[in-house]
């Protein structure tokens, strides 16, 4: 994003990690957990956000991440979900229907016309196994490991699948919009 971070990137008047915070609270969850690490200060200092997770080892991989994140949880949660702030246009309903398909030591994935998007949610009895991941291996391998245990959630809104990466895909999003 030439330097720019994703985080605070601008999309109908909020930015894009507002944008999944609110999907995030309009779902009813109230134990996040926003993990920073190249542009934490400017992040930090741009926004009002829930708790904060510093990621000192960010560069090796979004994997170290998400153990951080994982890491900060309280003991006795069932689950986390896993939100990237490249996916804008998730919504408080995918959220929901996602958070009453996760069981016990299984994984709940969106499924939007035959592919596979974002948030993925995670069982507490798997943090193990995202905790052992190397800081080069993504959780794929934690997915892929086990098909048995992947539910996959057929999800209208096509936002699970739109992921932000470059100044181009911005443009885009900025003049077609959802």
């Amino acid at each position: 994003m030439g330097g720019r971070p994703k985080a605070l990137l601008q999309f109908e008047g909020r930015t894009f990690l507002e944008h999944v915070l609110g999907a995030i609270e309009s779902a009813g969850i109230t134990r996040v957990a926003v993990v920073v690490g190249h542009h934490r200060n400017e992040i930090v200092s741009a926004l009002s956000l829930p708790t904060v997770v510093f990621n000192p080892n960010y560069e090796q991989g979004m994997s170290t991440s998400v153990q951080a994140g994982i890491q900060a949880l309280p003991s006795g949660v069932t689950g986390a979900g896993i939100f990237l702030v490249d996916h804008p246009l998730i919504d408080s309903t995918t959220i929901r229907v996602l958070y009453t398909q996760l069981q016990p030591g299984r994984i709940a994935l969106p499924i939007h016309r035959g592919r596979r998007g974002h948030p993925v949610l995670f069982s507490s009895e798997l943090f193990g196994e995202i905790l052992a991941l190397s800081a080069d291996q993504g959780l794929n391998v934690v997915v892929r490991r086990d098909a048995g245990r992947v539910t996959e959630v057929p999800i209208a809104n096509a936002g699970v699948l739109r992921d932000i990466d470059t100044p181009e895909e911005f443009e885009k999003l900025l003049h077609e919009g959802r």
